[in-house]
């Protein structure tokens, strides 16, 4: 019972490290460092544990080190396999040299270039190809442990039948905490592809917003002109088609477009305002950047259409809009819509960034909410009664093609 109780507290010791490491990091790339390091090294104190709190049978010492050690090399890499590798051979060196040393190292440097060999095969196959390929490599590297004690200790076939014990113990903790680590991975997945679905169906639904937003208001300016200037009308009528034609292009399911034809729907839309508006509106463009990038439609224009609806003409002056792309660095874009009209106050602000069902159009919130769901980031304003509004956002460069929506 005293051997049995044993190998219970090594499980118990592997539980409680593998259980902090999912808790607290199961949910990160697997492929980020700082994980992998924490992984390494929470690996590495459960085998410390396991190997501080042996089974002694027939005068030999037993733990399950090779479950610890197997999971990190197969999750975490043939770096991680090696540094446990080293551990155990550091720990077994401090707790005693002799025949028990020779035994584990020559043990390692037989099974772990086995293990290191199937470790990518491992990562790429399903769940139960997972579990098989494990237990099998738990019962080689058993094998070998049993071979080398026998070369190095001598054949006793009391020695063997606890080796045979062990062996069933070994596997059956193998099975269970890769059955338990597939299992919790599986529904991490799930939960991951249930929030970017809910996450696409958002932005989807905030897009749909947009787009009717937008054409009631130019249909609508282009209306006015029907009567008095019917040419100009036509001219608008074309420049809305060309508009429509590069917008609606549902081939491209990804939702991005590049910063060229984003602009050329701003040039579009306020060829449109300009025809109502006359010379109280004005339009500076600062571009610099490289017009080939990507980015999410639709991100721009609604804020140049707030710029010069609720900025610019809400005053009989008008005024100028100034709308800036440029590149910070070799990984951020920057953007901002900024105009001289009659600004807000701080109370507006805040109103202006939350959802209302009560509002028949859209604006801010929309691009914010779509921001916040691409990005993460937060759409930042800056305003002043009589000074005008600036609204600015940037976006990861390198990230831009690996955006869905």
């Amino acid at each position: 019972m005293s051997n049995i109780k044993d190998f219970l507290l090594q499980l118990v010791l592997i539980s409680t490290v593998i259980f902090t490491y999912q808790i607290f990091f199961a949910e990160r790339s697997e492929s980020n460092n700082k994980v992998k390091i924490v992984l390494s090294l929470l690996l590495g104190l459960s085998i410390v544990l396991c190997m501080s709190f042996p089974t002694i049978i027939a005068n030999g010492r037993l733990d399950i080190r090779i479950v610890p050690l197997l999971l990190g090399t197969l999750y975490g890499g043939w770096r991680t396999g090696i540094f446990l590798s080293v551990i155990i051979i550091l720990y077994r060196a401090y707790l005693g040299g002799g025949s028990g040393l020779y035994s584990t190292t020559l043990t390692l440097l037989i099974s772990m270039p086995v293990i290191i060999y199937y470790q990518k095969r491992f990562i790429n196959a399903m769940k139960q190809n997972r579990i098989y390929m494990s237990l099998i490599l738990c019962f080689y590297y058993c094998m070998v442990g049993i071979c080398t004690v026998a070369i190095i200790r001598g054949f006793s076939f009391k020695v063997f039948q606890v080796q045979l014990v062990y062996i069933v113990i070994t596997v059956v903790s193998v099975l269970f905490f890769i059955f338990l680590n597939e299992t919790i991975n599986e529904m991490l997945r799930k939960n991951r592809q249930l929030q970017s679905d809910a996450k696409d169906a958002e932005i989807a639904f905030l897009r749909s917003q947009i787009k009717p937003h937008f054409l009631y208001n130019t249909l609508n300016s282009i209306a006015s002109l029907c009567i008095d200037a019917p040419n100009k009308a036509e001219e608008l009528t074309l420049d809305l088609s060309q508009y429509l034609r590069s917008s609606f292009n549902f081939k491209q399911l990804d939702s991005l477009t590049t910063i060229e034809n984003e602009l050329a729907l701003i040039n579009a839309y306020i060829n449109i305002e300009k025809a109502r508006f006359g010379a109280r509106l004005g339009v500076e463009f600062d571009v610099d950047a490289n017009l080939d990038f990507e980015i999410p439609s639709l991100i721009l224009q609604p804020l140049v259409e707030n710029a010069i609806r609720h900025g610019l003409m809400s005053s009989l002056q008008g005024g100028t809009v100034k709308i800036s792309i440029k590149r910070r660095d070799d990984t951020v874009l920057s953007f901002s819509v900024e105009d001289n009209g009659g600004g807000m106050s701080e109370t507006k602000r805040e109103e202006i960034l939350k959802p209302d069902i009560n509002k028949k159009g859209v604006g801010l919130w929309n691009i914010s909410q779509r921001i916040k769901l691409l990005y993460g980031n937060n759409l930042r304003i800056e305003s002043a009664e009589g000074v005008g509004t600036k609204v600015f956002f940037e976006i990861p460069v390198l990230l831009n093609r690996q955006i869905g929506g």
